[in-house]
């Protein structure tokens, strides 16, 4: 089944997929697969909110990462930020097509976007600390009146 297909919660012009795990504060987003590895990214309001990606870097495959820290690295024009991490987990491979088309990111974050996979090691831990299903719209119009608070403006 497609994302097209699937349940979308919308907020403002960003949609947010119910069946994914949120970390908003850190604009990322997490699923498992099938095969038992996650697959993570950047949010539409993260992308949104960072403007257009010029390169990612991510960390190599096979490094451990701790929940909320650096898997790699987003360029943007002016710009150079972390992606976090949703989960701890080894990272069992990257986009190689982002790194060639970082505007994927942009274009379609939780689709041919997506940053790398893990192989998580404690998912059902990690993923009762994030946001997900009917808990999305509070959590996002939360963090966005967060953001209007620091930067003195809301996402539109």
């Amino acid at each position: 089944m497609s994302l097209a297909t699937k349940i979308m919660t919308t907020i403002r012009s960003f949609e947010f997929p119910d069946e994914l795990f949120y970390l908003l504060e850190h604009d990322a987003w997490v699923r498992l697969d099938g095969d038992g590895n996650a697959t993570t990214g950047i949010t539409s309001l993260g992308a949104h909110i960072s403007g257009e990606f010029i390169e990612f870097m991510a960390k190599p495959v096979d490094t451990l990462v701790e929940r909320e820290r650096a898997l790699g690295m987003l360029e943007m024009s002016k710009v150079i930020r972390s992606a976090r991490s949703p989960i701890t987990g080894v990272i069992v491979e990257t986009n190689e097509r982002v790194k060639i088309e970082p505007n994927l990111i942009n274009a379609d974050p939780y689709g041919r976007g997506w940053l790398v996979r893990l192989r998580p090691t404690s998912w059902d831990a990690d993923t009762r600390l994030l946001v997900t299903g009917v808990a999305i719209p509070a959590a996002v119009e939360a963090y966005m009146a967060l953001l209007s608070e620091t930067f003195g403006e809301a996402p539109p």
